[in-house]
């Protein structure tokens, strides 16, 4: 019998040990690991909002698999090399055809930095740099009258990269505000499943308990 009662309470402790687990983490909200890199765009006179996003683990990738992966959209010439032509539908169609080859009255400028510098033009295009630790990548969409020169309005700094938003999080963020309610409900729920199996237990352990002080009083 105390073989029984021992056992009973070892699995009452192992399923309390359960119950305070702490459950596995999920993959960062920032973009703080040296392999995250922050995005600017900035769409000048198109239609768009300028957005600062964080292309996470992108070190070692190409620019262009770092936009496709923060949820940035692309379209790219025909022409060799091909060139990114629109991102997030802009510039539209009766704006910019993304032929052969660019025929627009602008371009987006591909431009990097390293953190606390002035940007400067990419080397080589999207398809072909390959990020490093450290970049920050910025895409302007610039007019071909206004010159050479791309002013870039966020600055490659600690304040850009704290910024930036991580793909997907802002949505589940809106979802979480929507459904607080629901939140709730399951948090009770999960308690519920942890804490049934345990009050049965225990209510076990307390009736072979009494079994036992009964027979006890018996003899």
């Amino acid at each position: 019998m105390k073989s029984l009662l021992a056992r009973l309470a070892a699995i009452t402790l192992l399923s309390a040990a359960v119950a305070v687990v702490p459950s596995a983490a999920t993959a960062h909200e920032t973009c703080d690991s040296p392999e995250d890199v922050p995005i600017v765009l900035e769409f000048g006179s198109l239609e768009g909002e300028d957005r600062i996003l964080c292309a996470q683990h992108s070190v070692g990738k190409t620019g262009l698999e770092a936009l496709q992966e923060a949820g940035i959209q692309t379209a790219d010439t025909s022409g060799s090399p091909a060139m990114v032509c629109r991102i997030e539908g802009q510039p539209t169609p009766a704006q910019e055809k993304c032929g052969n080859a660019l025929n627009g009255p602008g371009y987006w400028a591909f431009m990097v930095a390293k953190e606390g510098q002035p940007w400067d033009y990419a080397a080589v295009g999207l398809q072909e740099y390959e990020l490093a630790e450290g970049d920050y990548v910025a895409l302007k969409h610039h007019l071909m009258a206004d010159g050479e020169n791309v002013e870039v309005a966020a600055r490659a700094d600690a304040a850009t990269r704290a910024d930036a938003e991580v793909a997907g999080h802002g949505e589940e963020t809106s979802k979480d505000e929507h459904a607080g309610g629901d939140h709730a409900d399951d948090d009770d729920s999960s308690f519920a499943a942890v804490a049934l199996p345990i009050a049965i237990v225990a209510a076990l352990l307390v009736a072979v308990a009494a079994f036992v002080v009964a027979r006890r009083r018996r003899a």
